[in-house]
């Protein structure tokens, strides 16, 4: 056959990648149905196509306009998640990431933006952008394709469209306090050895400065062997609530402060001083020859076991104002065997929460984060007036007085039993040497 008399449609090469037409005499006589130009528009289309399947040889296997494979717009989220440094943490959360921002205590690197459509959320962007820009930080608005990446960020965890790449927070490591002699607004640490990485991170300030209401001295928690992420986060959430002045952290059988911690005290952790401690027995010692009084926190049945024995034990309703006399630290143990023995051991006085249905049931004990808040409180409670007290003071002072037959004290009644700071009584007129039976 000639080549005039051959089909001048198509000519395959390969996969079918081009199209060549040939002409001939009869051409619009044997196509005047338009077969030809449909063909051409189609293959025209199939072979440009940037997303084509491999392997179609045919027409037939074509993609047109009306196929359900349309192309697709490339994403610009990366496959990997993009960090900084090695050694950087992604921060989640609305609260964790203004907190983070508004405290400024790390490095930051870059925050990303989940485009969101309600005026609250774009009210919420332009509180957090202008933190952000105030600090210097790269802003990056992400949409839809960013949404599977993000949620790697925060492990799975609701981010709400916030998501901030910082350093890790600063943890001072310590090896003791220094003595408080007179309440202040700052109190003195001992310094541990860092690495120059280290001090880049967490400073190598000997002074932490803590701020209160009213006269008193500073008042810190030492965290030992809680585990659960959940329970660290919302310990930090009642201490900075309450007043808390810092938070130390033993290294070697802690939670970590992971982002998941952070996410559960929701931004507390960005503004409390924390302090990490690796020797925990040396350090109790060195803190005891400064001055500083330790407070171990254990169940009312705890307070009768041998190792208890000669140390006086005080409940939130008896303990009275402890901050109003010495610099204190309370020591919290683990979720399920509280503190360990070897530290009851080295406190100078025990504490606990007296339950109000005691032996009705299994129910011993508070959950670690809610009894301490509970006992937080009873430290940092705020001494009543001097004035406003003078009724119950007299009530309180004519019962010890029968009590005693205006002799010693009985055993156990001291001045932290009714919540009173010796100034209060020197006001009230009460002599130094009585003062001992409040």
């Amino acid at each position: 056959m000639s080549a005039e008399q051959e089909d001048p449609i198509r000519q395959r090469s390969g996969k079918y990648r081009t199209l060549s037409l040939c002409h001939s005499s009869n051409w619009q006589a044997d196509h005047e149905n338009g077969v030809v130009a449909k063909n051409i528009r189609q293959g025209q289309r199939w072979a440009d196509s940037s997303d084509r399947r491999k392997g179609l040889d045919s027409p037939e296997g074509m993609r047109t306009e009306s196929s359900d494979e349309r192309p697709r717009r490339k994403s610009n989220a990366p496959l990997a998640i993009p960090y900084t440094t090695p050694a950087s943490e992604f921060l989640y959360g609305h609260s964790v990431v203004t907190a983070a921002l508004k405290f400024s205590r790390r490095r930051f690197y870059k925050l990303y933006l989940f485009d969101g459509d309600s005026a609250e959320v774009r009210g919420q962007d332009r509180e957090v952008r202008k933190l952000a820009l105030a600090a210097n930080v790269e802003v990056t608005r992400v949409g839809n394709d960013w949404l599977r990446l993000m949620d790697k960020m925060s492990q799975g965890r609701p981010h709400n469209g916030y998501i901030l790449e910082a350093s890790p927070l600063p943890k001072l490591p310590v090896t003791g306090l220094q003595p408080v002699l007179k309440p202040q607004a700052t109190f003195g640490v001992a310094l541990n050895h860092q690495s120059r990485e280290e001090v880049a991170v967490n400073g190598n300030s000997s002074t932490v400065k803590y701020g209160t209401g009213y006269r008193r001295y500073p008042f810190l928690l030492l965290l030992d062997g809680i585990r659960d992420p959940g329970n660290m986060g919302a310990i930090f959430r009642s201490a900075h609530f309450l007043g808390v002045d810092g938070i130390l952290l033993c290294t070697r059988n802690s939670a970590a402060l992971s982002p998941v911690t952070l996410k559960a005290a929701a931004g507390a952790a960005e503004s409390l001083p924390i302090l990490s401690v690796d020797q925990t027995g040396s350090f109790i010692d060195n803190c005891q020859q400064n001055g500083w009084k330790f407070y171990a926190a254990v169940s009312p049945s705890s307070s009768e076991s041998e190792f208890s024995t000669g140390r006086p034990f005080y409940s939130t309703s008896t303990m009275g104002i402890p901050t109003q006399e010495h610099a204190c630290v309370m020591m919290l143990g683990s979720e399920g065997e509280g503190l360990r023995w070897n530290m009851q051991k080295k406190a100078d006085y025990l504490l606990g929460i007296e339950a109000q249905r005691a032996g009705s049931g299994e129910l011993d004990s508070l959950n670690v984060s809610v009894a301490a808040a509970l006992l937080c409180q009873a430290f940092l409670r705020k001494p009543v007036a001097a004035e406003k007290m003078r009724p119950q003071l007299q009530d309180k002072w004519m019962d010890l007085r029968e009590r005693t037959g205006g002799g010693a004290a009985p055993a156990g009644v001291d001045m932290g039993a009714v919540g009173l700071a010796p100034a209060a009584m020197d006001r009230l007129g009460v002599a130094a040497d009585e003062q001992r039976l409040f």
